[in-house]
Formats: C-alpha cells, structure tokens, sequence
C-alpha cells in the first residue's frame, strides 16, 4: 500500500516537473511537441501503473448532449457580441496552423482527460489539486511561450486570459469526471478551443472581456448540470450557489468598470502619471480624470493627454495656432523649462484632464518599475 503510494505520488511529481519546464522551451512549436509526446507516453505508463475507474451515470447521454448545446452557445455568444463590436480577420484558420497546433491541442485534450480520470476519481484532494495545476501549467504551454512574456501587460494578459480561464474550466472538468466520466470535458473543451484554428473570422472584443467571459460561463455550466441532473441535496447546494452569483456579477461589474475607465472605454478615462514634468499642478503618483477629446475647440492653459511617441503625454496647452487651416498646439510641462518639441494636431489627442485623484497611482508606478528593470 505504502509502494502505491510512493509510485502515484512520484508520477504526479513528474507531470508537474514537466509541465512546469516545458513553459520555458525557446521554441513554442517545440514546446507544443514535447508536451504532447510526453502526454502520450505518460498516459500508455500511468494506465498500466493505476486503475483506470470507469464513472457510469444514468445521465451520462443526456450530459454529453447539453455540454454539446452550451459549448456551441458559448461560442454563438461571442460572434453576436461580434455583430456590434466588429471582427478580425483570423490568421490561425489555415492548413499549417491547424496542423502545427490545433492537432497538437485535441491530442493532449484527449490525454489530458484520461490523466485526470485516473487521478481525481480517487477522492484525494491532494491529488485533484496536483494534477489541476499540472493541467493548467500544460494548458498555458498550448496558448503561450514564457520568452515572449516580457511586459507586464502580457504577463496580465497570460495570467487574466489564459490562466485564471484555465483553473475555471480545470475546475469544471473535475467535478464532471468524477460523476460523468472524461467524454464530456473532451467535447466541452475542443469545441470551446478550437474554433479559433477553423473559423476565418473572430469577434473583436475587448480582451478583458473575454477573460470575464471565459472565467463565468464555466461556472454558470456547473450550475445548469448540477440543477439539471443532481439530487436534491446537490439541488440545495446549487440553491446556495446561485445566490453568490448575484455578489459575482456585482464584483465583476466594478472590475469590469474600473478597467474600462483605465482602458478609456466610456467616455471617461483614468491614466495615472508617471513623470515630473508637470510637477506642482499634478505630481508623479497622481491619477487623473480626463475626458475623451471629442474634436472640441481648445484653449491655451487646458492640461490635455496626446500620443509622442506612442507614450501618454501628459502636458499643458501653451500656445494655439492656425497653420495650413489646421490647428495645431505647443504643449509644455509645467515643470519644464522649454515647450515640448514640434506640435501637436487634433488627431494626436486623447482627451482632456478634468481632475486629479492624489497619490493613488504608486502602486502602478512600482509595478511598472519593477518590471522594467
């Protein structure tokens, strides 16, 4: 019993250990086949080591079909987004993509399952928690390379797109695998992945959205099956369950409010300062509150935000001209000494400072520093 134990808990050690390295492989396309030769030979040893537990449920055809109805209403969901947000033309929807990655993707979806069959229908917490972070760290290696993370906005995007989604669909797939058995997960995670290799054209929607979405809409999928298929103790559970969704969507609201500000997505936006030059009127670690510039008529003293070179300026209006009957500006620092060089056109604006929040934007600030030491 003690040998058992020793040999499962070694097998787990490994698929983390190789999970974890290979995230840090130079080249993604190795990356992607490292992990799915390791996946292959890991799962023929671990079902000739372990007991492979078949789930029977009387359920079982009836699950498979709705998780086939919310996979494609997931998808469906975010192309009607995409009639008012616009689309993109899809550059992964060709021959060599599909090969080079989508295949890759369904193979160690398949292989991934049966891992996680074995593993978490054995009841142990320590397990379940071991091999979901072994499938999450194997998920990221799919969508990601490390060695192109080098920013903090990627390192927000790997972690509040890919990660955090990933732990919300790892979370659903062990509670369906213990009950339903690994068809379901198959099927919920192809379709919901790999219409991004298939379809030509994908909704243009904001990224943080897609997170939220990706976050919820697993969730919400533990909920219908547990309503739909549980009994009544699980039902009375799901109850509960159903009344902290109302305090999610409350939080996910004012996340999703704060980033928009930050994003400048309503007509308002916050952008928090990270010079000097305008020291005395607004501070290094300031916030401020501006107004997105509407091609409305300007005046000399009004502090606005523009693009020089590609950086947020922002820097007070010195002076106003007419010149090839366009108006232009000459901007400067309050605490600087000289105007900033050239001007700048309508075109150049972003909006107009409307006031400013005290000291709130260190935390950005430090960040930031330390990330782009």
């Amino acid at each position: 019993m003690k040998k058992d134990k020793v040999i499962e808990n070694t097998l787990l050690l490994i698929i983390v250990i190789v999970t974890f390295f290979n995230l840090f492989l130079l080249n993604a396309e190795i990356q992607k086949l490292v992990l799915t030769f390791f996946f292959i030979v890991y799962t023929f040893v671990l079902t000739k080591i372990l007991k492979f537990r078949k789930v029977d449920n009387k359920n079982k055809r009836k699950l498979l079909i709705l998780i086939i109805g919310l996979s494609i209403l997931q998808i469906l969901i975010l192309y009607i987004i995409g009639i008012f947000t616009g689309f993109y033309k899809n550059i992964n929807a060709n021959r060599k993509v599909i090969l080079s990655t989508a295949l890759p993707y369904i193979i160690i979806i398949i292989f991934s399952e049966i891992i996680r069959q074995i593993f978490v229908t054995k009841e142990s917490k320590k397990n379940t928690i071991i091999i979901t972070i072994a499938l999450v760290l194997a998920e990221i290696s799919i969508f990601t390379n490390l060695y192109k993370v080098w920013d903090l906005s990627e390192i927000l995007v790997l972690v509040g797109y890919i990660t955090i989604p990933s732990i919300s669909v790892n979370l659903l797939c062990n509670y369906i695998v213990k009950k339903y058995g690994l068809f379901p997960n198959i099927l919920y995670r192809v379709i919901t992945g790999i219409y991004i290799y298939i379809f030509g054209v994908l909704p243009d929607i904001y990224i943080f959205f897609q997170s939220i979405y990706k976050i919820i809409f697993p969730y919400i999928t533990y909920i219908i099956i547990d309503d739909l298929f549980e009994n009544n103790k699980f039902k009375k559970m799901a109850k509960r369950e159903k009344t902290n969704i109302i305090s999610l969507i409350i939080s996910i609201v004012l996340v999703t409010s704060i980033v928009m500000l930050v994003s400048c997505k309503f007509k308002y936006g916050i952008l928090v300062v990270g010079s000097s030059s305008m020291a005395g009127t607004i501070d290094k670690g300031d916030a401020v509150v501006y107004k997105r510039f509407e091609d409305e008529q300007l005046e000399k003293g009004q502090v606005i935000i523009f693009l020089k070179d590609d950086i947020k300026t922002i820097h007070a209006i010195e002076d106003v001209q007419l010149k090839n009957n366009e108006i232009i500006y000459h901007t400067k620092g309050t605490n600087n000494e000289q105007k900033d060089e050239g001007y700048r056109t309508n075109k150049d604006i972003l909006g107009i400072v409307k006031f400013k929040i005290i000291d709130i934007g260190w935390p950005t600030i430090w960040v930031n520093e330390l990330f782009n030491k």
